[in-house]
């Protein structure tokens, strides 16, 4: 009785030491593959600027257009005194779109910058003394310029927190790989993957303060901790259930397209729970952390009318009135006429669940009048169609928002990323089938041996001859292995005598047997008559909840990147994740190698690992070759210009250009380079008439209405340069104002003649500003009489 409660506890710190020394491991090798990632993106940024040299206003110009909008915020929490007048200068702020009054906390996502600006300032007396000023000697005609680095310099602290996320994200993947495969190297696998295909996971060497470097550390770990829920039971579900609402509404609050990956992540559960992948349950809990996530975002983003009117909102809403009212109107699929009528309202109800979200979200729209995102529905159906507009043009002569191109397909296939990722999917998809075929067949083998058992006990009966028999030879088997599986529950009964607490313990733990793992696959056999060997198949199909999910949401970031090449980071982030299925620790599950071929089975991932890390090392090696220098003399001038004027000029322009205005000279404009706005695109609709076939009378009346003091104009948005043809101003405005195709451009008109109403008082080689006459004022000359 005492050996056996020994060796219990020693098989208990066995397993203890083995879990916590693993996870121990897993964090570490997070860490150092986080802090690695934050040096080498570190580097790529240096490299391709040459930040460290620079002065605070070329780094400032280095953020071009949406990245200087956003950081203009996180400068105003910074240089604002006191910290109060700085919240309440967002909060009203009147600079963005003169003369209107703007929350950006509502408009705009500005947490991150307003959260970093804050401990700035808290930490700035810590930070002040790592600053050491150098001069820069920029050439003969160029003056020299100061530059400043160290932590305690706003964009240093700045960039340098981008990086860590950056990181963070990295040793994220690490650790969901790990988690989805089952194996540290599978996790290293994810992270090499990375490596490989760096320039197609991530922007953030190249454009920092853009939203998704904030929100894509809080996605990963909310998709890991949702895999970790899918194979954690009732138990795990509750307990993460606080940790994902909470991380739901981080990712809601960093970035504006996180509506649209949840949207596809409540259809995908929704799809799972059709299937009866999961049950009701579990995707009752989903969706409750969803139900706080987003009405805590909303409450913190003051009421955000695109989220109040999101596609992903309304259909968590018709998700959630089918859960409550019509989750129980399923069908008991007893046969196969069942099943076909069963599958038949799968597709219906799913149908039905989407026709009434988007009418929902039509009645929303309509009702508060929000329009917020049309300019998104109408770039999807300029995809799939003849349609165009200005604003769709906008966006698709843009790289980062036409479709993927098949030169990244080529990079992902060099990179054996493409390939992996399918086998991977084909050998899970197979090895569901092959189970559940299994179990079947198996069944099938036991009925056919207790029939014949019973006709051979039926005969002897019949002759008269006694039978003495014991009962066949399948039911003393089973009994043998029962006998077997139950004897560690015996030890435990043993050890509940001496050790209550202890003995509880193992009580509650999983049996991992493989015996009665073996039997867990297939459902035990009920004493009623043989169903039809489809039915039973469907029976016996055992999906893997957390894998099916992550492979789903891979096919959604697909269409995704498909349709919006920018959003292939994160497409290709999460086919890393998939790939690390081809080391999975199980490889009896999901690999059908034969058991005498281990050696091979070992050669060969050593093959693929080793040259898997051989692309990312060929990849980070080609990166870091990559150097330039960061230069606009151009828009130094003008912003130098503006800066030297009084307060009171208000700017219009290209929305780069506005946005550098506002985030270095800190003058009030009237557009900007955020567009999810109805009043945000008519502005900008309204200033790049300067680029169309408009009456100077036209364009002066528009930016009167704006209180427009000044206009800026681009030479290369106005002749086309290093625009394709289909993409210059004029061709778009043809489109757009067919009638006046025939007129001469106005921004050549006020380039090269005098115009009324339009004031040259700034010019160089690529920008031009004009003063606007306000047409109230009226001159009168004097008169003699003769």
């Amino acid at each position: 009785m005492e050996e056996t409660v020994v060796e219990v506890r020693e098989s208990r710190f066995k397993r203890f030491t083995v879990k916590y020394g693993r996870n121990i491991l897993i964090a570490l090798l997070a860490i150092i593959i986080g802090y690695g990632h934050t040096q080498y993106v570190n580097i790529l940024f240096e490299n391709d600027l040459n930040f460290s040299m620079l002065s605070d206003l070329e780094r400032e110009m280095s953020f071009r257009s949406e990245q200087g909008f956003y950081y203009s915020y996180y400068k105003t929490i910074v240089e604002e005194e006191p910290y109060v007048a700085a919240i309440t200068r967002i909060m009203y702020d009147k600079h963005v779109e003169y003369p209107n009054e703007v929350n950006a906390f509502n408009r705009f996502n500005i947490i991150p910058e307003v959260i970093l600006g804050s401990v700035y300032r808290y930490l700035y007396p810590y930070l002040n003394g790592t600053v050491s000023c150098t001069t820069v000697f920029r050439g003969d005609d160029i003056p020299s310029v100061e530059s400043c680095n160290g932590l305690g310099v706003p964009m240093i602290f700045y960039v340098q927190s981008v990086f860590i996320l950056a990181g963070v994200t990295l040793g994220a993947l690490f650790i969901f790989g790990t988690t989805l495969s089952n194996s540290i190297l599978g996790g290293l696998v994810t992270v090499a993957q990375y490596l490989a295909n760096h320039a197609d996971c991530t922007r953030v060497a190249l454009a920092p303060a853009l939203r998704e470097n904030y929100a894509q550390p809080a996605l990963l770990l909310q998709m890991w901790l949702l895999t970790a829920q899918l194979r954690g039971g009732e138990q795990a579900l509750l307990g993460m259930q606080v940790s994902i609402f909470l991380i739901n509404c981080v990712c809601l609050l960093f970035w504006q397209f996180t509506q649209f990956i949840f949207f596809t992540q409540i259809f995908i559960f929704f799809v799972m729970e059709q299937l009866r992948i999961i049950d009701l349950k579990t995707f009752c809990i989903f969706l409750h952390s969803h139900f706080c996530g987003l009405h805590m975002a909303i409450l913190l983003l003051q009421g955000n009318d695109m989220l109040k009117t999101s596609i992903y909102t309304s259909f968590f809403i018709v998700v959630s009135i089918y859960c409550l009212f019509f989750s129980n109107m399923r069908i008991a699929v007893e046969t196969r006429l069942d099943l076909i009528l069963e599958s038949f309202l799968v597709v219906m109800r799913i149908a039905i669940v989407m026709i009434m979200s988007i009418c929902l979200k039509t009645e929303i729209r309509e009702f508060l009048l929000i329009f917020e995102d049309a300019h998104i529905w109408e770039i999807l159906w300029a995809k799939i169609s003849d349609y165009q507009s200005f604003h769709t043009k906008l966006y698709t002569c843009s790289e980062a928002f036409d479709f993927l191109p098949l030169e990244t397909w080529g990079h992902l296939w060099d990179s054996t990323l493409v390939p992996i990722a399918f086998v991977c999917v084909v050998n899970v998809t197979f090895k569901w089938i092959v189970d559940a075929y299994t179990c079947v067949h198996k069944k099938d083998k036991v009925l056919k041996k207790k029939k014949k058992a019973k006709d051979s006990d039926s005969s002897d009966d019949d002759s008269g001859i006694e039978n003495t028999m014991p009962e066949h030879k399948e039911d003393k088997i089973d009994e043998q292995e029962k006998e077997k599986e139950d004897n560690e529950d015996n030890k435990q009964i043993e050890v509940k005598k001496d050790d209550t607490d202890n003995a509880e313990e193992i009580k509650n733990k999983p049996k991992t047997t493989d015996k009665k793992n073996k039997t867990d696959l297939c459902v035990k056999e009920k004493e009623k008559p043989p169903r039809d060997e489809l039915l039973e198949f469907l029976m016996n199909l055992k999906i893997d909840a957390g894998i099916f999910y992550n492979v789903s949401q891979m096919v959604a970031f697909m269409i995704m990147a498909v349709m919006i090449m920018r959003l292939k980071l994160l497409f290709v982030p999460h086919m890393c994740l998939v790939a690390s299925l081809v080391v999975t620790f199980e490889m009896e599950k999901f690999k059908r190698w034969p058991r005498a071929g281990a050696t091979l089975r070992s050669l060969f991932f050593t093959v693929l690992f080793a040259m898997i890390a051989w692309k990312a090392y060929t990849n980070v090696q080609g990166q870091m070759k990559n150097l330039g220098e960061f230069s606009d003399l151009q828009l130094e001038e003008l912003l130098q210009w503006i800066s030297q004027t009084p307060a009171a000029p208000v700017f219009a322009g290209p929305v780069p250009v506005t946005s550098a205005v506002l985030l270095s000279a800190r003058r009030p404009i009237v557009n900007h380079p955020h567009y999810e706005n109805k009043e945000a695109r008519a502005r900008t609709y309204a200033v790049y008439k300067t680029y169309g076939k408009f009456s100077p009378l036209e364009l002066y009346v528009e930016l009167s209405r704006l209180k427009v003091t000044h206009l800026i104009v681009d030479r290369d948005y106005c002749y086309g340069s290093g625009m394709s043809d289909n993409c210059t101003f004029e061709s778009i405005w043809d489109r757009e104002a067919p009638a006046a195709a025939g007129e001469p451009r106005l921004c050549h008109l006020l380039l090269t003649s005098r115009v009324d109403h339009f004031y040259s008082v700034f010019r160089n080689h690529k920008y031009s500003v004009f003063k606007i006459h306000d047409f109230s004022v009226r001159y009168m000359p004097r008169s003699f009489d003769t």
